[in-house]
C-alpha cells in the first residue's frame, strides 16, 4: 500500500445527525421499508452513513436549487436540503484508508461465481478456488477506494455502483490485463454489499 493511499481524500460521508437508521437495519432482500423510517424519507435512509467519492456521477445528485423559486420557498417555511426539502443531511469529508473498505459477500455469491464464469476465471489463468477470491476481492477494494466506479441506481436498496475492475491475469497469462465489472451496493462506514462478483467486460 502506498503512503499516499491515507491521504487521497476527497472522499464525504452522508450523514443525518437527526437520525441512525441505515439500509443495514433491514433484509437485503428488502431494503428500506417504507413507513418504518419514522419522519425520514427513504432515499435519505439508503444512504445514510455511506461513503462517497465527492465528485459527479460517484455520489448521490443533490437536490437542483436552480430549479425552485428560493423566495417563495423560504416565505412557505420550506428550506431546500441535500435531497429534498427539509432533508437533514450533510456531506461530511473524511479521510478513507483502502483498509477501512470492507466487502459484504451474500451467501451463494463466490459458489454461483464458479458455475456461472468457470471459463472466463480459467482463461485468465486462475484455478476456482480461494487464491482467486483473494486476488479478486483486493481488486475490488482497490477500485472502489480509487473510485473507479460509476452510480447506477439510488432506490430504497440504496446506491448500486458498476466498479471497473483491473485484473491481472496469472501463471501463462499474467502479461494481461482484464478489464471486468462488478456490481455493488453502497453501504454505510466504509462497507459494500455484492451483487455479482464479474458482471462483464468494461465497455
Amino acid at each position: 500500500m502506498s503512503i499516499f493511499d491515507n491521504i487521497l481524500g476527497n472522499w464525504i460521508q452522508v450523514v443525518d445527525n437527526k437520525n441512525n437508521i441505515t439500509v443495514e437495519n433491514y433484509g437485503f432482500d428488502t431494503g428500506v421499508i417504507k413507513g418504518t423510517t419514522e419522519n425520514h424519507c427513504v432515499k435519505c435512509v439508503a444512504v445514510n452513513q455511506c461513503y462517497f467519492k465527492n465528485e459527479e456521477d460517484k455520489k448521490p445528485k443533490p437536490f437542483d436549487i436552480t430549479k425552485i423559486n428560493i423566495r417563495d420557498s423560504i416565505l412557505n417555511e420550506l428550506f431546500p436540503g441535500l435531497y429534498h426539502f427539509s432533508c437533514h443531511c450533510k456531506e461530511k469529508p473524511i479521510n478513507l484508508s483502502i483498509d477501512d473498505i470492507k466487502l459484504i459477500i451474500p451467501d451463494g455469491k463466490i459458489k454461483w461465481l464458479f458455475i456461472d464464469k468457470p471459463e472466463w476465471i480459467k482463461s485468465m489463468g486462475y484455478e476456482l478456488n480461494e487464491d482467486f477470491i483473494i486476488i479478486l476481492k483486493e481488486k475490488i477494494r482497490q477500485s472502489y477506494f480509487y473510485g473507479m466506479y460509476s452510480i447506477q441506481t439510488h432506490t430504497h436498496f440504496g446506491v448500486k455502483i458498476k466498479l471497473n475492475i483491473d485484473l491481472p491475469g496469472y501463471k501463462n497469462k499474467e502479461e494481461k490485463l482484464y478489464k471486468l465489472t462488478s456490481s455493488f451496493m453502497v453501504f454505510p462506514n466504509g462497507k459494500i454489499k455484492c451483487n455479482t462478483l464479474i458482471g462483464g467486460w468494461q465497455k
